[in-house]
């Protein structure tokens, strides 16, 4: 099952650029995971209402498009591996409210990516 993995992080945090090529390199070891790193204030209109309280922000979508995990995570590769591997298995389901709280920006980032991205594919 292919994951799309989106790390939500901002260009003045020190942490999501700490971050940054250690989720690259995980990018390149997983094929069956499109990574894409998303810098919040590119996306401020479609996150108004999301309270990010914290970063690294993970949103790991399965490929049917729905949400199995939202939520900051430490910033290590093992904690996002294990995540990643349990939302393939099937282990990890958002429930309808956390969903309905990431949908606008998610849509968004699908007509982003279908049309001129802004992600960073990785």
């Amino acid at each position: 099952m292919t994951l799309d993995v989106v790390c939500l992080c901002a260009e003045w945090c020190g942490t999501c650029r700490d971050y940054l090529p250690e989720f690259e390199k995980l990018a390149g070891t997983r094929v069956d995971w499109r990574t894409h790193w998303v810098d919040v204030e590119d996306f401020e209109a479609v996150l108004d209402e999301v309270d990010i309280t914290t970063f690294p922000m993970i949103l790991i979508v399965d490929t049917a498009g729905k949400l199995c995990f939202a939520g900051p995570i430490t910033p290590q590769l093992g904690m996002l591996q294990r995540l990643c591997q349990a939302a393939q298995k099937g282990s990890l389901q958002a429930t309808d409210a956390e969903a309905a709280t990431w949908q606008p920006l998610l849509h968004s980032l699908r007509l982003q990516d279908e049309q001129s991205p802004m992600l960073r594919n990785r």
